[in-house]
């Protein structure tokens, strides 16, 4: 045995990690449901947010849902596949979209602010885009996992609720190259949206390339992914321990979502659509997910703009419950 054998792969640990996620077994939907029907003497004055609130006390373990803490964080990346652009183009392109983040007109930073939400993004080696998946591994599996590790991190900004967003650019061709790998079907069908015909032809020659390699969801990300996304299957893995509940934002954090699914299904138990986007197959891959989103506005950025709406409906929501406990 080699020594490189004795100390294993770098994704057994994530692997380890999928496998030991905690269950969902908090607060009973029953115990719930008993306070919901004194709110309105059995109308429903929460309506449909009632299924969204107690998934996400019951993945906290407790009475009622807290969203006094709630992080928006944002996982922006470079990927060499985005519409054959040179990497310098990618890399100015992606830190443009970080500083409109940061410092510009980023409506989901004014959001952020009147929720009292913390937000912050994550930036994945802009200078150092992943490789073009149409002619190799955007990743390798040491440094896909590396990615994975410092998505974990998001875990230390001591949230109660993670909204998951991404600025990633060439992102959504990558999530197309995931979903079509994990689910099959046609191109066109997980690639469309804007500059349609670029990211169909990308995501058809990923796939052809690659087409022996895809039968292990980790390998998928490692080929299709890049560190972003990776990062973000980090974010999800770490909150799922700490039990806390992560609103996935858009198209790509529910790719990232769907390698984990796609390994164990209760790995991503502890995760809600915020939201359906304006992208053609976000609401088929809700659907792979089983997920039904809370919002459907036709909002086509996933940058936390969508999870930022949705959370704004729970906390006034959940601001009800809490008054009934205390008074």
């Amino acid at each position: 045995m080699t020594e490189a054998n004795k100390q294993g792969r770098p994704f057994d640990d994530i692997r380890d990690l999928v496998r030991s996620m905690p269950p969902v077994d908090g607060v009973s939907a029953d115990d719930l449901g008993a306070i919901f029907k004194t709110l309105g003497r059995g109308l429903r004055p929460l309506g449909t947010l009632e299924g969204a609130l107690t998934e996400i006390a019951r993945i906290q373990g407790g009475q009622l849902p807290r969203l006094s803490r709630p992080l928006i964080a944002v996982f922006a990346g470079t990927h060499g596949v985005a519409s054959q652009m040179s990497d310098a183009d990618i890399i100015e392109a992606s830190k443009a979209r970080v500083v409109s983040l940061t410092e510009g007109a980023a409506a989901v930073r004014g959001m952020s602010s009147d929720l009292g939400a913390a937000f912050k993004v994550y930036e994945f080696g802009l200078e150092y885009p992943s490789a073009d998946f149409t002619r190799e591994p955007s990743l390798s599996e040491r440094d896909c996992a590396a990615a994975i590790a410092f998505g974990m991190e998001v875990v230390a900004e001591g949230a109660d609720v993670i909204i998951l967003g991404n600025a990633g650019y060439g992102a959504a061709t990558a999530a197309a190259g995931i979903a079509m790998s994990l689910y099959g079907g046609a191109a066109n069908y997980w690639a469309g949206g804007q500059a349609a015909k670029a990211r169909i032809s990308s995501v058809e020659a990923g796939i052809e390339a690659h087409s022996g390699h895809l039968d292990d969801p980790l390998d998928t990300l490692r080929i299709f992914g890049g560190r972003d996304i990776a990062g973000m299957i980090g974010a999800i893995l770490a909150a799922g321990h700490q039990r806390i509940p992560v609103l996935l934002d858009g198209y790509v954090s529910c790719a990232a979502a769907a390698v984990l699914h796609a390994i164990d299904p209760k790995s991503v138990a502890h995760c809600i659509a915020s939201h359906c986007s304006a992208e053609p197959a976000h609401d088929a891959l809700l659907s792979r997910l089983q997920l039904s989103p809370i919002l459907d506005l036709g909002i086509n950025i996933g940058d936390g703009t969508g999870g930022a709406m949705a959370l704004s409906l729970l906390k006034t929501a959940a601001a009800g419950l809490t008054t009934l406990k205390d008074g």
